[in-house]
Formats: structure tokens, sequence, C-alpha cells
């Protein structure tokens, strides 16, 4: 194996280093007008942000805005233009609040040069590793990637890390490690493949070509997990029975397209919780990336009788941005703009948006307020709720009611979300480079919100080690049946 690896390394340095320089420059372009034109664009859709300047103040972030502005005198590619407008809104430490390549760009360059054949994960140490390598290449998962394309991987990180909107560093790298391809792009231009240095019993260095994309396309349909497969069914969830008296139930997203069948889910599966005697429930929000908080409160009423909050605050800000996407969206409101408020899954405050003065700010703190209801079959066992960091949005304001109002356990990793953050954003596309905008309009308040950039913390602590995640065992889940177990003797023994 040695002997092979010290030959793959000479060959595949010279043969590397060759194709990498494959990079295009072909990239389409963007004059400097048409970017001056977009950076005004960018600084109204701003406007729309409930609080841009916590984290950075106004006057230096104007003073990069017009550094940025200057530096847009020549012709820039779409990619580099995105950089710098990236660079700009990732100021603004909001996850919500971001910016995005035309719409299928990436899969474009897929169709072209075909598809990056591994899956990577970054962990919270920033060690970059080959996750799973479905596309039958020579690295094998748990390699530690110390090198793209001759550069080490800290000074790629840090090369990308401005681009990336987000509040705390471990959600910045799910991002990261989730658009890895994305980042060669932007970072190393156009190339069939990637000069990849890694190490695991050895060190290999190889070249990662892409995978022609309809054979990508067909091994990432069979490849995706139940997470993928629920979701493109429109059923973001799932209950199963895992043991004897352990039941768990998995929600992929709080996003679902009908909310009625949504209830209906609940409604069985808490009469099939009874059914089975199940006295310790799971419940698995981990890689879920949100919602809508009404719909994360369906659940707490079958798992408490008392008062609860799904957010303990929002304020939208009023600003001509927001309104006139709105308006843009929904026509109609044009000319009524009266008894509007809408009280459903996806919350808006639309009197207050269509009508208070520019730059006032709507303050809710009652829509979210949760009465008692009694359902037919509540549970009344032992709850654990599983969390990681990729627990965002939706999910984190979650495990945030849930830990607030005592209803379990939470295992796991502290969330990605924050106790306060920015969300419902509207979507702005810039005219001349085609860039979208995500722009956050609310400001929200989990239940037992402290302080910015705070994640909700896990009750028992658990961090999968990069061997148990290429593994394809959830050793997560595994470690929160031994702790169930260990509570049912507990309580044997009492």
């Amino acid at each position: 194996m040695k002997l092979y690896h010290k030959w793959l390394i000479l060959i595949s340095i010279f043969f590397g280093l060759s194709t990498a320089v494959l990079q295009g420059q072909d990239f389409k372009s963007i004059e400097p007008k048409k970017m001056q034109k977009d950076l005004t664009e960018l600084l109204r859709i701003i406007e729309a942000h409930p609080d841009p300047f916590t984290h950075i103040s106004e006057e230096a972030f104007m003073q990069r805005y017009e550094e940025t502005r200057a530096s847009c005198n020549t012709t820039h590619s779409i990619p580099e233009f995105y950089r710098k407008v990236a660079g700009l809104v990732a100021l603004i430490r909001d996850g919500h609040t971001s910016v995005h390549m035309p719409e299928d760009w990436l899969l474009d360059l897929r169709k072209k040069y075909g598809g990056f054949p591994y899956e990577m994960y970054l962990d919270n140490d920033d060690r970059l590793y080959v996750l799973k390598n479905q596309h039958s290449g020579v690295i094998r998962p748990g390699s530690k990637v110390i090198a793209i394309n001759g550069m080490a991987t800290d000074s790629f990180i840090r090369a990308v890390d401005p681009m990336i909107s987000h509040e705390c560093k471990p959600f910045r790298n799910t991002i990261l490690d989730g658009s890895f391809e994305l980042y060669l792009y932007l970072i190393f231009g156009r190339s069939d493949s990637t000069l990849l240095t890694c190490v695991l019993e050895d060190t290999l260095t190889t070249v990662a070509r892409n995978v022609e994309y309809k054979k990508w396309k067909e091994t990432e349909k069979d490849s995706r997990d139940l997470a993928e497969k629920q979701i493109d069914k429109g059923e973001p969830y799932r209950y199963d029975k895992i043991d004897k008296g352990v039941g768990m139930i998995q929600i992929f997203s709080f996003s679902v397209p009908d909310l009625a069948y949504y209830d209906l889910f609940l409604s069985k599966t808490f009469t099939k919780i009874r059914k089975d005697s199940i006295h310790s429930l799971i419940i698995d929000v981990r890689g879920n990336f949100g919602g809508w908080p009404k719909v994360a409160s369906r659940m707490f009423h079958y798992l408490t009788d008392k008062h609860f909050k799904t957010m303990a605050m929002s304020s939208m800000k009023v600003s001509e941005a927001y309104r006139h996407n709105f308006l843009e969206r929904y026509p109609r409101f044009r000319f009524n703009k009266t008894n509007t408020r809408q009280l459903s899954a996806y919350y808006i405050e639309r009197n207050a948006l269509l009508n208070d003065p520019i730059g006032s700010f709507a303050i809710e703190d009652q829509v979210f307020n949760e009465e008692p209801i009694k359902e037919a079959d509540e549970f009344r066992g032992d709850v654990y709720l599983l969390t990681n960091r990729d627990s965002y949005s939706a999910a984190s304001s979650f495990a945030s009611t849930f830990q607030c109002y005592g209803m379990g356990v939470l295992i796991g990793q502290e969330t990605g979300g924050t106790k306060i953050f920015r969300a419902n954003a509207m979507y702005e596309q810039l005219p001349g480079s085609k860039l979208w905008v995500a722009m956050s309009t609310t400001k929200l308040f989990t239940a037992c919100f402290n302080e910015e950039m705070e994640g909700i913390k896990p009750t028992i602590a658990y961090t999968p080690s990069i061997l148990e995640l290429v593994s394809g065992l959830d050793t997560q889940l595994m470690f929160a049946r031994k702790v169930i177990k260990k509570m049912q003797a507990g309580k044997v023994k009492n």
C-alpha cells in the first residue's frame, strides 16, 4: 500500500498540476457600470434588515462598502464580483442574510465539467475530512485533507470565510462543507479536477476528477438519505419504535407543505406511541435547518399541558424595500391594505408592513403564546431531544422552547442557530450580475433568550468523532439509547 501511494504521489503531482491550470477564465463578466448599479441596489435592500449594524458599526460598514465600489472600476467575472458582494453582506453576521450565485450557475458547471466526487466534513477545529466516497474515488473516507490545489487547507478556509454569512463558527463549517464544490470554483476557477493532498495512514496526493454529470446525478440520487427522501415526498417527518418502550420522531424540516396533513401525522403518531407503550420518546432535529416556529409549536401540545411560547418576541422592520418586495410577490394587496393580518404557519404582520410608517418596527409578543390544548393522546413519559450544529432557525428555536419549559433532556451539540436571530428573509435579484440576495426583515427572540451568538446548549453533550461519522453508524442515537437505559434502570432502583 505504501509503495503504491509513493508512486501515485509522483504521478499525480505531475498530472494534477498540469490539470489544475485548466481553471478557465471564461466565466461571464460584468462591466463596472452594472456593478455600481448592483451595489446601489444592495444598499437599498439592506434597508430591510432590522439591525444590520449590530456586529459592525455603520461607519465601518460604509467604509468597506465605498472601498468595494472603488475596487469595481474594471470588468469582473461574476465569481469575482460575488466574492465582493458576499464579503459585504457577511459583515452583518446573519445566516439568513446571504448572497447566492445566479440560478443554475453551479448546475451548468456540473453539466459541463462534472460533479465533485466526494462529500466533505469540516469539524469545529477546522480540520477538513473526506466524509463519503460514493463515486469510486481513491481517497478513503476519514482522510484528512491538508492541501487543495497546492493551497494549505487552513489558507483555503481563511479565503472562503469572508464570503460566508453566519452567526457562529460551527454553522459556518456546515455551510462550507455543504457547499464545498461551490467554494472550489470561487477560489480556484473552472476545472474538471482538483488536486487533494490527504493524510490517513500515509500521505496521499491525488487528482480528484469530476464525475460526468449524468452519472454523478444518478449516484447522488441513489445515495440520498432518509431526510432528503422524506422532504422530497413533502413529508419531512417520521415516527419509528426503535426499542422496547422507546420511540423516535424525526423532524427533518419545519417547512411543511400541508399543515393539515402534518397535524394528522402528529395525531396518528401519538396514538401509536400510546399503543406502543412508549415510556421514552426521542425527538430528532439534527440536520433540520428550520422552517416556521408555528409548525414547531404543534408538537409541544402533545408534550405539555402548560402555557408556553414558541418565540418570546419578534420585531419586524417596516421598510420601503420590504414593502415593495411584498407587493411584487402579492400584487393583490396593492388595493387592499386593511384586514390583512394573517395568523398561520408562517407569520407576518401584514397590516404593519403595508400601513405603518417606514422605519418603524412591528413588535409582536402575543401571536407566539400557546395556551394549553387538550390532545387525545398526550405523552407523559420521558422526552429526549437530539440536536447538532445543523439544527438551525426554527429547529434551534424549537430546542430553546423545549429546554426553556423543561420538557426533557437535550442530547448532542450546541445548535447552529442562536437564541436571538434574524429571519423571515426577502429575496431580491441584483439586475446586472443576477446574484440573489436574501435579506432578513425580522429580529426574533427565542424562549429564555439571553445574549447574542448564543446557541442552545445540550443537557448532555455529545459530538461524534470523524471515525464515527465515517462508519455510517448513528453513534449519537446509540449514546441516547444508553442514557435512556440508565434513566430507566435508575427508576427501577428507586
